[in-house]
């Protein structure tokens, strides 16, 4: 079951994955500050959306290298056909 979730999440686009991953860490860290913290609904929503705009920011540009990097890689090592 966990390995078709991971599947399906890396046949996604990029920007699907950012979205996605950022709509569940809105979700976790909303309800971290509103029940842990004890801050209001706004102050918590606002704290949260800040908080997963940086963190979607953070993984776009982390898989965008991460790509360009294992793309590079994939022809160094392999001997030249003559």
């Amino acid at each position: 079951m966990i390995e078709h979730i991971l599947f399906r999440f890396r046949a996604l686009a990029l920007p699907f994955q950012t979205l996605l991953i950022g709509a569940v860490f809105f979700t976790i860290y909303d309800l971290f500050t509103y029940f842990g913290h004890g801050l209001g609904a706004v102050e918590s929503a606002i704290e949260a959306l800040v908080a997963s705009l940086i963190f979607m920011t953070a993984y776009y540009f982390t898989s965008v290298a991460l790509r360009s990097r294992s793309s590079e890689r994939r022809g160094k090592g392999l001997r030249k056909k003559r």
